[in-house]
């Protein structure tokens, strides 16, 4: 292994698994994984759906604006590095047993992977919650509002 990393809070190497390591994974499904270990694929699912609609209704869409969708560094801008437990994202080159093939796997940290996938579930939740009103669509005539006191 390239450039072995080591875990930020009892010093193992990340090939060992150490209890903190809640993610080994490679680049390209890193963000699959995380909304798999969370259980979140649902809110996952509306909130992405939801973004979409919201940029194309405001003309700010662009394949460009979708980058948390896979690309793990913005992924964890977005989603994990203000998370209580998250402790740190780290990138190594690891190779399969034939030499002839290798990647970067990003390395996920946490105190308590667990706690951090329960955060990141509910920061989904939050997230899809948090999003306006006017993304959801309304049957014709009838209003969500009750102005009756």
């Amino acid at each position: 292994m390239v450039n072995q990393r080591y875990c930020p809070f009892c010093k193992a190497p990340a090939a060992q698994h150490c209890a903190h390591l809640a993610l080994a994974a490679e680049g390209r499904n890193f963000v699959r994984r995380c909304v798999e270990a969370c259980h979140g694929q649902k809110q996952w699912e509306a909130l992405c759906e939801r973004r979409r609609r919201s940029q194309r209704l405001s003309g700010d869409w662009s394949p460009d604006k979708e980058d948390f969708v896979w690309l793990e560094t913005a992924f964890c801008n977005e989603f994990l590095k203000h998370l209580t437990w998250f402790g740190g994202l780290d990138y190594e080159w690891r190779t399969n047993r034939g030499l002839d093939k290798g990647g970067f796997w990003v390395l996920l940290w946490s105190r308590n992977p667990q706690r951090l996938w329960w955060e990141l579930r509910d920061e989904f939740e939050r997230q899809t919650l948090g999003l306006p009103f006017l993304l959801q669509p309304e049957p014709p005539g009838q209003s969500t509002f009750n102005y009756r006191i």
